[in-house]
């Protein structure tokens, strides 16, 4: 018989003491402190074709499933502690197992995506310390990485400051003012070096406009250069449309020109995404154009995205996306077309 969360409960508050003695009021409290389950499953079927690769073809993919746990708690009145952790299924679109003979994962949970602990206060803000999304990442909100689902074919920001071993700070608002900061502690005995690359990052809101201003120092060794990124990005709302942009610069290495039609993070470039989506009850329709040109070199990419979502339940939607790259190094062209018809089921 399947356990159920109260009888979860009642087997957590044993450790304090007979659960037949606690009230109803001791029993909520002690279900309320419990951490909170999440997670997702994410199914996609893929198609796409190049008019120069030759790759045409569709596939059944996962596209970003996890589980993770969330909790906070009260450590005074007026501070509160959290955590999260968060773990990636490899190709639950595939069953698998482990060949050890064959040095060969299994399809299971293999990595690693958030892992933190903070601090938070009305008064001082919140700091937090592990793996997690980056302040340039999350501020910018490139096409890419934080609205399409399948995202193949969209171009992201340039920044290289990686998502461990950061140490965090949002400030608290001052009239829809906020300050952030990121520094990525590269220590010898991890990475063979030390260094310290940082982001910093403000960003206002009022009404319907939000507009930030984010860096990223792209200071690790690992970089073949270190130029700063520097991104500015703008959202305002009309009632059921909400009208988005973004800029993205970095500085090219001297001589780094393109060959091929690859856009790499250490690569300098100046990118722009616009966008807008419209929401209508339980259906959302975006259209998003992004333009990435080489600083160094001759390759120009754009994107154009159109996405229709469809929220079935309140734990599940569906959608299809539709997208055409183009790439121009100077001396050929590709076209690739791409359909994504998917599903997200959650909780």
């Amino acid at each position: 018989m399947k356990k159920t969360l109260l009888a979860s409960a009642i087997a957590a508050a044993t450790f304090s003491g007979s659960a037949l003695a606690m009230t109803t009021e001791e029993l909520t409290a002690q279900m309320e402190g419990m951490p909170t389950f999440y997670g997702n499953i994410q199914y996609v079927y893929n198609y796409e074709d190049s008019d120069v690769s030759g790759s045409n073809g569709g596939q059944h993919a996962d596209n970003g499933t996890t589980i993770g746990l969330t909790h906070s708690h009260a450590i005074t009145s007026n501070v509160e502690g959290f955590m999260k952790i968060e773990l990636e299924v490899a190709a639950a679109d595939e069953k698998g197992s482990q060949d050890v003979a064959n040095g060969t994962a299994g399809n299971g949970l293999t990595d690693l995506d958030e892992a933190y602990i903070g601090v938070r206060g009305d008064s001082f803000g919140q700091v937090w310390i592990g793996s997690d999304d980056s302040i340039y990442e999350s501020q910018l909100g490139d096409y890419g990485n934080w609205i399409f689902e399948y995202a193949s074919l969209n171009p992201y920001a340039s920044y290289t400051t990686g998502e461990g071993d950061l140490l965090q700070y949002m400030s608290p608002s001052f009239g829809g003012l906020t300050f952030s900061g990121a520094i990525q502690v590269r220590g010898e005995a991890d990475y063979g070096t030390k260094d310290y690359p940082y982001q910093l990052g403000v960003s206002y809101s009022m009404d319907a406009l939000t507009a930030s201003l984010v860096m990223d120092s792209n200071d690790s060794a690992a970089d073949a250069s270190n130029e700063n990124s520097y991104g500015v990005a703008f959202e305002y709302a009309i009632d059921a449309l909400v009208l988005d942009a973004y800029y993205d610069y970095r500085a090219g290495l001297d001589g780094a020109g393109n060959t091929d039609f690859v856009l790499d993070g250490v690569e300098g470039r100046s990118q722009i995404g616009l966008m807008a989506t419209y929401n209508l009850g339980a259906n959302t329709f975006r259209a998003a154009y992004e333009m990435s040109e080489a600083d160094e070199g001759d390759l120009e990419v754009d994107v154009l995205t159109l996405q229709a979502l469809h929220n079935v339940s309140d734990n599940l939607y569906v959608y299809t996306e539709v997208a055409r790259r183009n790439n121009d190094n100077g001396s050929a062209d590709e076209e690739i077309n791409q359909i994504n018809v998917g599903g997200v089921y959650y909780f």
